[in-house]
């Protein structure tokens, strides 16, 4: 295959797996990962095995390993964190999704915290988040509305 066609099919895998369509995603990038092998590639495949085979740890540490490879690109992090997510890891997620806004700015990053919300700060700062005294002031002020 030419360049230009290794090049449509990549764009048609990680189209098809942003739109959720993860066996056509992985059909399409796998034909592509014969002939490349790129830490984008491979991190789109391991979003792919994720979503469609359930496969939470080996997605993970495919990613890391672009990670490692491609350090300076967000979208390694953003993957990553979708699958902790999935995993059940929120704040593991959260941690990559930080980090991958710390290397460059991508807004379906943004989008992905977003999605998460944020929480409002403790109302005692120097006592935990959990503390029985922050959880009762903090719900009394949020009826009052001074939160």
């Amino acid at each position: 295959m030419s360049s230009e066609e290794l090049d449509i099919l990549t764009q048609k895998g990680i189209d098809a797996a942003e739109k959720g369509y993860f066996h056509s995603a992985q059909v399409f990038l796998s034909q592509v990962a014969e002939q490349r092998n790129s830490p984008e590639l491979q991190t789109y495949l391991a979003y792919c095995l994720a979503k469609g085979q359930g496969r939470m740890h080996s997605a993970a540490k495919i990613c890391r390993e672009s990670i490692k490879r491609e350090p300076g690109n967000s979208l390694h992090y953003l993957i990553l964190g979708r699958v902790l997510l999935m995993a059940g890891e929120k704040g593991k997620a959260i941690t990559a999704f930080r980090q991958g806004l710390k290397t460059s700015p991508n807004q379906k990053i943004i989008t992905e915290l977003k999605k998460l919300g944020l929480r409002k700060p403790a109302v005692l700062k120097n006592l935990k988040r959990n503390h029985p005294l922050n959880r009762v002031l903090g719900r009394v002020f949020s009826t009052i509305g001074f939160r």
